[in-house]
C-alpha cells in the first residue's frame, strides 16, 4: 500500500529544488553578467591602466593596431557575455541555444586560463586572472548542471 503523504512530501520536495535549483541559476547568471561587464570595464582601462600611450607606440603601426584591435573586440564579447547572461537569466527555461552561450562563455575563461599559462608564465598577477577565470568557469557550470537536475 502507498502512503499518500510520503508521495506528496516527496513529490513537494522536488518542486522546491526545482525552484531553488532555477532561482539559484538565475543568481548565477546575473553574477556571471555583473562579472562580464566588470571585465569588459577593465579591458576599457587598459589603455591608461598599462600606459598605451607610450607602450604602444613602441610597436610598429600595424603591431599597435591588431593589439587596439583586438582588445575592443574582447570588450564588445564581454559586454555581449554580459547581456546574454542576463537575457538567459530572465528566461524560465535553459534551451539549447542558452546552453551554448554558457558553454561559450566556459570555453572562453577556459582558453585565457591556457593562453595566459603560455605567454606569462607563472606570475603572483597571472595565477589571480587564473582563479578569477576559473571562478567564472565553475559559476556558469553550475548553471548547466543545476539546470540538467530540474
Amino acid at each position: 500500500m502507498l502512503d499518500r503523504t510520503t508521495s506528496n512530501d516527496t513529490l513537494h520536495e522536488k518542486k522546491l529544488f526545482r525552484h531553488g535549483g532555477r532561482f539559484m541559476g538565475k543568481i548565477l547568471l546575473r553574477t556571471g553578467a555583473a562579472i562580464n561587464l566588470v571585465m569588459a570595464f577593465f579591458h576599457m582601462s587598459f589603455w591608461k591602466l598599462l600606459n598605451w600611450s607610450t607602450e604602444l607606440p613602441r610597436l610598429s603601426d600595424e603591431n599597435s593596431g591588431v593589439f587596439q584591435i583586438a582588445n575592443i573586440v574582447l570588450i564588445y564579447v564581454l559586454l555581449y557575455f554580459a547581456v546574454m547572461s542576463y537575457l538567459i537569466s530572465r528566461s524560465d527555461n535553459l534551451d539549447f541555444n542558452g546552453t551554448s552561450i554558457l558553454v561559450c562563455i566556459m570555453g572562453f575563461y577556459l582558453i585565457r586560463i591556457l593562453a595566459g599559462m603560455f605567454f606569462f608564465g607563472f606570475i603572483l598577477e597571472e595565477l589571480v586572472v587564473w582563479v578569477i577565470c576559473l571562478l567564472i568557469v565553475v559559476l556558469y557550470g553550475a548553471v548547466i548542471y543545476l539546470h540538467k537536475k530540474t
